[in-house]
This record gives structure tokens, sequence and C-alpha cells, in this order.
């Protein structure tokens, strides 16, 4: 399992986290002496910043290159459309709703003929691999709080994804975790002065970005197993990708 594709977003998370823990390695430790603190105050200050302003980085990174594995295993694993959720076969044929109101007549019957020939569309015609781009679900998708995360996940068939994610991990304050991060996050990137992270929430903010990770992964990899009704999707996807 640890050389299969199956925990290849998370595998990448987590060496994009280690940089996050080297700069706050470079802080002033905690139980350093107070005149050490204070001398080492502005350094500490501009770290801790710029590891918080990268975890949100790689956290919004990480839901992207899930969703990305996702749409991977849908698209390479079966050719049976019926198989794929609605939601999913939606946004790929359509893209975001957001591109639907086109004016121009001629334009709007051109999209709707594009539509129609969608290897998507048609549910009793077997589909072709490498038909499907992850890019139609992951576009727009910056900063996230636990709202567009949702939305995100619903655009791939997954509904209610807060709900199975306290299924999974009953701490209120894991989930809760990824609005903090993001709004204290928004505080730094718009310069806010009373926008200050100590050593010890910084730590606490990567061990619950970890855990969030961790938990994502295991819903995106039921849901996928699942449907498909496989017992390892992802490493059905490694050999499918090396043929």
């Amino acid at each position: 399992m640890a050389n299969s594709h199956a925990i290849a977003a998370f595998t990448k998370f987590g060496l994009r986290m280690l940089e996050v823990k080297r700069l706050l390695s470079l802080c002033t430790p905690e139980d350093a002496d107070y005149r050490v603190k204070k001398e080492n105050v502005a350094r500490d200050e501009a770290l801790l910043r710029g590891a918080h302003v990268l975890l949100c980085s790689h956290l919004e990174g990480y839901f992207e290159d899930l969703i990305s594995d996702l749409i991977d295993a849908y698209d390479m694993l079966t050719t049976q459309v019926t198989l794929l959720p609605e939601e999913l076969r939606a946004r790929q044929v359509m893209g975001a709703p957001s591109k639907w109101e086109i004016k121009d007549p001629h334009k709007r019957w051109e999209v709707v003929r594009a539509w129609a020939s969608h290897p998507l569309v048609h549910a009793s015609v077997a589909k072709s691999p490498r038909c499907m781009e992850s890019e139609l679900h992951t576009d727009g998708f910056s900063n996230p709080g636990s709202g567009e995360i949702e939305e995100l996940f619903k655009t791939v068939g997954i509904t209610n994804v807060w709900v199975s994610f306290k299924a999974v991990e009953p701490d209120q304050l894991i989930a809760q975790s990824v609005n903090t991060i993001v709004h204290r996050r928004n505080q730094i990137a718009h310069g806010d002065a009373d926008a200050t992270i100590t050593l010890a929430d910084a730590k606490i903010y990567v061990e619950r970005a970890e855990r969030i990770a961790e938990v994502f992964e295991q819903l995106v990899t039921v849901e996928v197993n699942s449907r498909l009704a496989l017992a390892d999707c992802w490493l059905d996807l490694e050999n499918a990708t090396q043929r």
C-alpha cells in the first residue's frame, strides 16, 4: 500500500508540510529564556506568519490534489458512465454554473452541441479513458473555508461531506480548524497587525491540518471503492497508468 497511488495526495501534502515545520523549527523555543525571546520577537513573528500562510496554501493544494486523484480514478478505472455520480457528470459536461449563461444565441447553440456530444452524457455508451478534467472542479478554489470545501466535494457527488467527516473524527475542533486557519491567513495577508500567532498555536494548526487531510483521504477512498466495487482503487489506478 505504501508504494501505491493510494496515498499520492497525502504523501505530497506531507512533504509540503515539512516546509512549514522547518520554518517553525527556526523559531525561538517556547522554553527559552525570556530575554532571548524578546531579542528574537520580530524574527519569530515573521517566521510564524510565513509558516501559517504556507500552511494554508498547502492545505488548499491538498484538496485540489485529492480531487484530481478521485477524477483520475473514475476516468481510468471504469468505462461505465452509470457508475459515475450525476453531479460529477454534470460538472464534466457543462462546467461550472457561472459559465452557463451565454447571451449570444449562436455561441449558446454551439455550447449545447458540445454538451450533447460529451462522452459522459449517454449512459448507454461506454466512455473512453482520459476524457475527464479535474480542473473543471477545482478552478477558482482558493483559500477555502468549510463551505467552499463542501461545495467542491458536491461537484464530485460527495454530499454532506462534513457530516461524514465528523463520523470519522468527532472532535469538533478539528473540523472547525479549517475556518480558523483560513481566517488567520486572511488577517495576515491583509496586513492586520493584531494577527499574531504563537509557536504553540502554529504547532496545533499543523497537527489539525494533517488530521483533516488524513480523514478526507479516507472519505474519498471509501467513496471510490464503493462506487466502483473495488478493494483498492488507488493500487488499481497505479497499475492502469503504468500500462
